[in-house]
């Protein structure tokens, strides 16, 4: 008989946070898929149109469907312990619900386009609108792992983590589809034949349980980290020169100026920042997963 003993709370608060990070992941990894693929929009649209449709129909159904509301309730007990937060809990709930009108908009957008509109600069408005996007999901998600998901687990107690999950299992424990293509198929098969991943190396269980699995995701992440970053310098390097294509005087030129060595501070800053947020988070589940997943840290504080 299978036992429905409730888990540890901090085994629950563990394998919950580990959700959410696997899922951002997975956002990560089709976010870069679909950066890849809206280049190809405007000289392929009958190959990439019903890939992006599906896309973002993936977006809308779990990472906002299923995702977002995890995160909402993680926030709101977040709140109840740190008041001094709410601005920005606040900021971040509201840019899901942001980026599902977004998201929605654009599947039916995409979903509605002819070929040769799409293959005709007045067209070029509807990539501009993914890109946005996908600068704003990517930063989102930076936001919220800087903010919560190092500490979330030290700030929430038993109670906490009773409200969030069911006896230690997450409410509505759908899991990612796109952890195995089987699953993904069903729903979305042009997306899973892109990705073009075999099935019996993304079983299920093994995407969710298997040392093996877990490392190849987090190899995955900072995967997407540094093609992030890439995609970020080379978004810094096109404004910047038409920052300089667009000076026509002294004036001109020293705001220029003033405005290329801000940003590529910043930008240097992130590429120091991100990874090593990367290491921390990595290390912290490293050492979780150790101690707690076959009882090896039984120990319980409320």
């Amino acid at each position: 008989m299978t036992s429905t003993a409730p888990k540890n709370h901090k085994t629950s608060a563990a394998e919950f946070m580990q959700r959410l990070r696997r899922d951002h992941a997975g956002l990560s990894r089709m976010l870069r898929a679909i950066d890849t693929l809206v280049d190809r929009l405007a000289t392929e649209p009958e190959t990439v149109q019903p890939i992006l449709v599906e896309a973002f129909g993936y977006l809308l159904d779990y990472q906002h469907g299923y995702h977002h509301p995890r995160e909402d309730r993680l926030f709101e007990k977040i709140q109840a312990k740190r008041p001094s937060l709410a601005d920005t809990l606040e900021k971040l709930s509201g840019e899901h619900d942001i980026g599902e009108h977004e998201a929605a908009e654009l599947v039916e957008d995409l979903a509605a386009a002819t070929p040769d509109r799409l293959r005709g600069k007045q067209d070029d408005r509807l990539a501009v609108r993914i890109h946005d996007y996908i600068r704003h999901a990517r930063a989102h998600m930076r936001d919220e792992e800087a903010v919560f998901y190092a500490r979330a687990e030290q700030v929430l107690n038993k109670s906490d983590w009773t409200a969030i999950t069911e006896n230690g299992v997450d409410k509505d424990g759908l899991q990612d589809p796109l952890a195995d293509m089987e699953t993904l198929a069903a729903d979305y098969p042009l997306l899973a034949a892109h990705f073009d991943l075999p099935t019996r190396d993304l079983e299920v269980s093994e995407a969710i349980d298997s040392p093996s699995s877990a490392m190849h995701n987090r190899a995955l992440a900072l995967t997407d980290l540094y093609g992030g970053l890439m995609h970020e310098g080379l978004n810094l390097t096109r404004r910047n020169a038409n920052r300089v294509l667009a000076v026509r005087g002294p004036i001109g030129l020293a705001r220029a100026v003033t405005a290329i060595t801000s940003d590529n501070l910043r930008f240097a800053g992130e590429c120091v920042a991100r990874p090593s947020r990367w290491a921390l988070n990595t290390g912290t589940d490293f050492l979780v997963e150790s101690l707690s997943p076959n009882g090896k840290d039984q120990r319980s504080s409320d």
